[in-house]
């Protein structure tokens, strides 16, 4: 089995899940500093106070002080982090200015433009963005500034709050939702509606949020909107594995706002949008943790799906995941995400359940057989239990022989992945609610009365039209190349098909060899930099059509959902 594979009891492979599944990583993050550069794309360059007239390639983590003014050439980006969560992220060919971080945080953007994410600042400090022209004052939003140094022209973007431009000792306040252009020539001219640029999408769809049902136009309406306020966000045009040419975007976001008001600091969703010449594709995945967000979001999403050692602080309740073609739709949805304590002795595993507000808190107690096996017809199968990810696995002798079919955990302090031993203690989260459905058709579900610890055998499903389901696995392309079938077999005679491939920015789909022999986490990263995932579904309800997506990997590791 591939250690891309995902579970067949979950039926749906999503490219996120694919991932993190069995690459998670638990690795604290770095300790917070006034201003520092979280992260960055070349062209960037950094010129220090200290050693003026020197440009030096920056590093990762490294403070900014007063004075110092950091570059990006065409297609160079920086984000910039401070100590109160708040973020900049410097676009291309762009030149900007620490010119004062404590109390009030001022820079001075010379060209390019910038985009801001800042937090309510306290007592009486403010932020601020200087151009050559005007200034824009802030305590707390989310808005963008532009400067053309060439024609002398600039503008204020806001999507959040209210942000204060003064220009030649003018000021004017610009709501969240308006635009403002001023140029050395003109007086500030009067805040507008920002424009949509999508053709003539209408306001009330801007405001609308990725989801399922949508035209194409109205998902790319919903994410112009989107992307204001993303906090991470990637984008590249590739060939996918059948030759054609994809244009791929993708962003992560807080607080969405389809998500109940009790539950937006908790709650976050990743988006993927793929434009061909013949069809349109997209998927999104919405996640609600146990409690409030941190500022550093990488730090929930490095515990979401598993962790090794102590008890995680984060971990999911509740998901909603989407793919469509704008014509067909597949939809998964969980609840009742409670975390599940995993021992194990060398040859059983015991499951606890370790949700704090349960009343089977440390009460409820399972254990299960690492291998049982069975004789049928002179050949021994092995009944494998994947404590991991929570399912059984059916091997014969040489597979069991040939080793490779459990996923490694990440061992953070020695930067590797590996199997559990009987001295670890692994941390998963289990759901009490589970649906799968095509096209509003519910083909599995599931639902527990208590927590569930073993999604297997604990919760009752329901298949479709009270029938059962088979899934067959099969390499189609050999053993030697990255690409794994996965097709669920219906009672009633319909089906579900999940191609998974990892491909090349060429469509080439990656040798098995790419990964082999990786067990640690930073060379798994630096290789997976190289590669994409694409996954083609197809299903009877689907009527011949197919969703087809692909997704760069870039931005589940620059996020930390892979680290």
């Amino acid at each position: 089995m591939r250690a891309f594979a995902g579970r067949l009891f979950f039926p749906v492979i999503t490219v996120l899940l694919v991932v993190v599944m069995f690459f998670s990583s638990a690795s604290a993050a770095s300790k917070a500093r006034p201003i520092s550069i979280k992260s960055f794309t070349p062209p960037c360059e950094v010129r220090r106070a200290a050693v003026q007239g020197q440009w030096l390639s920056p590093q990762k983590d490294s403070p900014l002080d007063v004075g110092d003014v950091l570059r990006t050439g065409a297609g160079g980006k920086a984000t910039l982090l401070m100590s109160d969560g708040s973020r900049m992220t410097l676009g291309p060919n762009s030149r900007l200015e620490v010119e004062a971080i404590a109390p009030n945080r001022v820079f001075a953007l010379a060209t390019g433009k910038v985009k801001a994410f800042i937090k309510k600042l306290q007592g009486g400090n403010k932020f601020q963005i200087k151009t050559p022209l005007a200034s824009a004052s802030v305590r707390g939003t989310v808005f963008e500034v532009g400067f053309d140094e060439g024609n002398k022209k600039g503008y204020l973007d806001v999507s959040e709050g209210t942000v204060a431009l003064n220009k030649d000792g003018k000021e004017i306040l610009v709501p969240g939702g308006l635009r403002v252009g001023f140029s050395a020539e003109a007086p500030l001219e009067a805040p507008v509606q920002k424009a949509s640029g999508l053709g003539g999408a209408d306001r009330e769809s801007l405001r609308r949020e990725v989801s399922l049902g949508m035209s194409k136009e109205q998902v790319m309406a919903s994410a112009a909107y989107e992307l204001r306020l993303a906090e991470y966000q990637e984008g590249k045009v590739m060939m996918d594995v059948f030759g054609k040419r994809v244009r791929l975007e993708e962003y992560i976001i807080r607080r969405p706002r389809e998500v109940a008001a009790a539950d937006q600091d908790k709650a976050f969703k990743l988006v993927v949008l793929n434009d061909r010449s013949d069809s349109f594709n997209y998927y999104y995945y919405r996640g609600i943790f146990n409690t409030s967000l941190p500022t550093d979001l990488s730090v929930a999403f490095r515990q979401m799906n598993g962790k090794l050692g102590a008890q995680p602080n984060y971990w999911l309740t509740s998901y909603e995941m989407g793919m469509s073609n704008t014509v067909d739709t597949l939809k998964d949805t969980a609840s009742g995400g409670h975390l599940v304590k995993v021992t194990f002795d060398g040859t059983n595993y015991t499951l606890i359940d370790a949700d704090p507000a349960s009343p089977t808190y440390n009460s409820t107690v399972r254990t299960v057989a690492g291998d049982a096996t069975s004789v049928i017809d002179g050949v021994t199968y092995h009944t494998i239990y994947d404590a991991v990810n929570d399912r059984f696995l059916n091997l014969t002798d040489a597979q069991v022989a040939d080793g490779n079919y459990l996923p490694g955990v990440y061992d953070a302090p020695n930067d590797s992945f590996r199997n559990l031993t009987s001295a670890d203690t692994y941390w998963r989260t289990n759901f009490n609610t589970y649906s799968h459905a095509l096209d509003g058709v519910v083909k599995q579900s599931y639902a527990a009365t208590v927590n569930t610890l073993l999604v297997d055998q604990d919760p009752v499903w329901s298949i479709a039209n009270g029938g059962s389901v088979v899934p067959v696995t099969e390499e189609p392309s050999g053993t030697d190349l990255l690409h794994e079938r996965s097709t669920l077999y219906y009672s009633d005679g319909t089906k579900e098909i999940y191609d998974t491939y990892i491909i090349g920015n060429d469509g080439s789909i990656a040798p098995a060899s790419a990964f082999s022999g990786i067990s640690a986490g930073s060379a798994f990263k630096n290789e997976l930099l190289k590669w994409n995932y694409e996954q083609v579904v197809q299903a009877t309800e689907f009527h011949g059509r197919k969703i087809d997506l692909v997704v760069e990997p870039k931005i589940l590791i620059e996020s930390g959902i892979i680290k």
